[in-house]
């Protein structure tokens, strides 16, 4: 057998080799731990500061405010309000159990809310950080002051006692929310905004302009650890000024209101525009919303039509709502179209003051037997007394001599079948007949506002160039925008677009225009003290189930020698059984005319003569 090696034993040498090893490391590793508790006794604060110079300390953004809209006379008719909203961390306050009764029963005292309410919200959502209370959302900062207070003592008690409860997993969230002064007036021009977009009117098409630019807080700490910090402040947007008065405004609503109540109507629209520089001052139908709850359909149906309305329904039933009737609604305007006939044949000498025609009640274009209102015989008429009466067979001679291509000419010349280039959104074009199919019949039914549709801005667009010398101003709803240190960052006093009528021509038609008040069809626009000049329309409806049914209408102005105001009063099928009749329409406009003149500094003679 192989005898065992027999086990070698440390020598002496060895041992003590080993006992100086591990002498050294154990004195070695005290040094290091001198080393350590030394640096954390008298450098700490310079490896700290070493550490936190690279790093990067960044802010949230900081908020702008949207411009506001005011009127002509600066009341503000939209603005940007700073508000609150409540927002809650379930996780945070179900797990910081010291703190979580306290900053339940303070949430539940400064606030209103029910306490069970709320633990239920934060039970059902144990892994949520962010849960904003929908109910307490756009608090006013007197709706959030005892709960501020109430956090400042909290932290001031903490301070001094360790033991004392602060509020945590709840705070508050500035935001601006976009508020309207005047609820509905003048909605469908203001406009919306819908999530910090503009919607529809003012808000949407200068969007760019009430919009500002965030700003944002930035900074780092330097190796002394102070927090070095650089601003870029916020840029709020421009403030808008309209050409709205806004006193005008809530007038015509409001006799719009009551002659819907007095008398019904499909629609009732009025404009009211500066004929000397295209300022639109008044614009409303009768469809009117809460600028403040856009959504809200209540002002056009009944509460069970509404819950009964698929969402493709109500998306739209708030797209009609939303419309602005004065550029979007398109329609045959009757009679009102008179005067640009006579003042195109003027201009173009196919007719003069003292020309005449003869009108026997009907007669024949084409295939079609053409008459008067009623079949009127008004027997020899001029210029002027086509327009007092409001002749159709004299109108239809008139454009006869003016011929197709002159009659295609003035029509675009008046911008009709194109936009006007309005400062708003979904303006329409309206239908003219192409030059190629201005036959005989065509120019006959055109020439009494027949067979061709406009819209009410096109309209009084044009008509202010007949009464003003015959400067086309292009129309507009926004005079200035000015910037946040109240400079003026544009200005539109009146664009002169184009000549439409020799100064000649348009002081005939303010002449002819006075008689048709005066002793006209539209004597019933009469307003005491004032000198009104105007024309009248009845429009026959055409389509199916339009039988029986009429827009009438008033187009007018004053005074008659400057005129300084133009207005134009639509009323589409009178809730009444015989609706042929402008009378309706004369009289609404001479109610608002009344009432609106003296707002707009136009004063009649008897205040005059004061």
């Amino acid at each position: 057998m192989r005898r065992k090696k027999p086990i070698k034993k440390f020598s002496l040498k060895m041992k003590k080799t080993l006992i100086a090893v591990m002498f050294a490391v154990v004195v070695i590793f005290i040094g290091l731990l001198f080393r350590i508790f030394n640096i954390i006794e008298n450098d700490s604060d310079k490896y700290t500061k070493k550490v936190l110079s690279q790093q990067t300390y960044v802010s949230s953004n900081l908020l702008y405010k949207r411009g506001e809209i005011r009127d002509r006379n600066g009341t503000v008719m939209a603005i940007s309000v700073k508000v609150y909203d409540l927002v809650i961390s379930p996780k945070t306050l179900i797990e910081d159990e010291n703190n979580r009764d306290f900053s339940i029963q303070t949430v539940t005292d400064c606030f209103g809310i029910d306490r069970a309410e709320l633990e239920q919200i934060i039970n059902s959502k144990p892994d949520s950080q962010y849960h904003v209370i929908t109910e307490k959302k756009g608090m006013t900062s007197d709706e959030i002051s005892a709960f501020e207070e109430a956090r400042e003592k909290a932290k001031e008690a903490a301070s001094k006692d360790s033991d004392s409860p602060v509020i945590t997993g709840v705070w508050l969230e500035e935001r601006y929310a976009r508020k309207y002064p005047l609820g509905e007036t003048a909605c469908n021009i203001i406009g919306f905004v819908d999530n910090d977009q503009g919607n529809n009117g003012i808000e949407e098409y200068y969007n760019s302009e009430l919009t500002g630019s965030y700003g944002r807080e930035y900074g780092y700490f330097d190796a002394e650890l102070n927090l070095q910090r650089t601003i870029k402040p916020a840029v709020d947007g421009n403030n808008i000024v309209s050409t709205i008065d806004a006193n005008v405004q809530r007038i015509v609503e409001k006799q719009i209101n009551k002659q819907m109540k007095d008398m019904g109507a499909e629609n009732i629209a009025v404009m009211v525009m500066n004929p000397n520089n295209g300022e639109i001052l008044a614009m409303a139908s009768d469809t009117l919303y809460d600028l403040n709850n856009p959504r809200n359909l209540s002002s056009m149906f009944t509460e069970d039509e509404i819950e009964h309305m698929s969402d493709e329904e109500k998306a739209t039933a708030l797209n009609e709502m939303w419309k602005t009737f004065g550029i979007s609604h398109t329609y045959e305007p009757g009679s009102t179209f008179k005067p640009f006939i006579v003042a195109a044949a003027l201009d173009e000498a196919a007719t003069n003051p003292n020309a005449t025609y003869v009108c026997n009640g009907k007669t024949q274009v084409g295939e079609y037997e053409i008459g008067c209102a009623n079949r009127t015989v008004h027997g020899t008429v001029t210029p002027k007394t086509i327009l007092m009466q409001s002749c159709n067979l004299g109108v239809m001679q008139i454009a006869a001599g003016l011929g197709r291509k002159q009659f295609y000419r003035y029509m675009n010349l008046y911008g009709f079948g194109s936009r006007t280039g309005i400062d708003l959104n979904r303006e329409e074009k309206g239908i003219i007949h192409p030059e190629s199919e201005l036959n005989t019949v065509e120019i006959a039914t055109s020439s009494f506002g027949q067979t061709q549709n406009v819209t009410m801005v096109q309209m009084l667009s044009a008509f202010c160039s007949l009464i003003n010398g015959g400067k086309y101003y292009a129309p507009h709803v926004v005079k200035e925008i000015i910037n946040e240190q109240n400079a003026v960052v544009k200005s539109n006093s009146g664009e002169i677009v184009k000549q439409t009528v020799t100064e000649h021509t348009s002081s005939l038609i303010r002449e002819y225009l006075k008689e048709t008040v005066e002793a006209g069809t539209a004597v019933d626009a009469k307003v005491e003290g004032y000198d009104i000049g105007g024309k009248t329309g009845t429009a026959e409806k055409h389509g199916a189930d339009q039988e029986g049914n009429y827009i009438v209408s008033f187009i007018g102005f004053a005074p008659t020698d400057n005129p300084q105001v133009a207005i134009y009063v639509l009323i589409d099928q009178p809730a009444v059984d015989d609706q042929a009749h402008s009378s309706y329409a004369t009289k609404f406009a001479s109610k608002i005319m009344k009432k609106i003149l003296p707002f707009l500094g136009v004063y009649g003679e008897a205040k005059s003569a004061e």
